[in-house]
């Protein structure tokens, strides 16, 4: 069973979600492809009692209706700073615009890409992007209900690597050709 310490936050914002215990963040992210095999899967992790604790959902274009949390489609790059500020743990889909801002603020955050073959996307690069965060211990991953089931079983036990972006190394070398020039 997964359950965190968490905060309580109030947003002004799409879904009125006032005063919630934001606990545990799902993003599926922004595109045009439902995902919904990963809000399913916490749905039916939250009747299980695998998942005991507040989840909120960022459901993109899905049209899956949630029995066990609440949903909102989209809000601004600032409300979602502020989601994730006060969530302990991200459930996300694998695309960088949702993994990297959780990891710059020290959250705890599992990838369950999407994939081609379940028509979640056009190919399979989420799948190449999580297993580079996985093995570097940024994240962990899951591909099913049944991985995630297990990776919330040992969640408190993971301690990520302090994410490093390599933004800093493609400056010096930009600056390195600009100079050679």
């Amino acid at each position: 069973m997964y359950r965190s310490v968490g905060r309580t936050v109030t947003i002004l914002s799409q879904g009125s979600l006032w005063g919630v215990d934001i606990l545990i963040l799902v993003c599926v992210g922004a595109s045009e492809y439902p995902f919904d095999r990963l809000l399913s899967a916490v749905d039916d992790l939250c009747d299980k009692g695998v998942i005991c604790d507040e989840v909120i959902a960022q459901v993109g274009s899905s049209k899956y209706c949630a029995r066990n949390f609440k949903c909102f489609d989209l809000v601004s790059r600032e409300d979602f700073q502020d989601y994730l500020k006060a969530t302990d743990l991200v459930i996300t889909h694998a695309g960088t615009g949702s993994v990297v801002p959780p990891l710059k603020l020290g959250k705890k955050v599992i990838v369950f890409p999407r994939r081609e073959k379940y028509k979640e996307h056009l190919d399979d690069h989420q799948l190449e992007l999580a297993d580079v965060f996985s093995k570097r211990g940024y994240v962990l991953q899951a591909t099913s209900e049944d991985e995630l089931k297990n990776v919330l079983q040992h969640i408190n036990e993971f301690k990520p690597e302090p994410f490093v972006s390599n933004n800093s190394y493609m400056n010096k070398l930009v600056i390195g050709f600009i100079e050679s020039l």
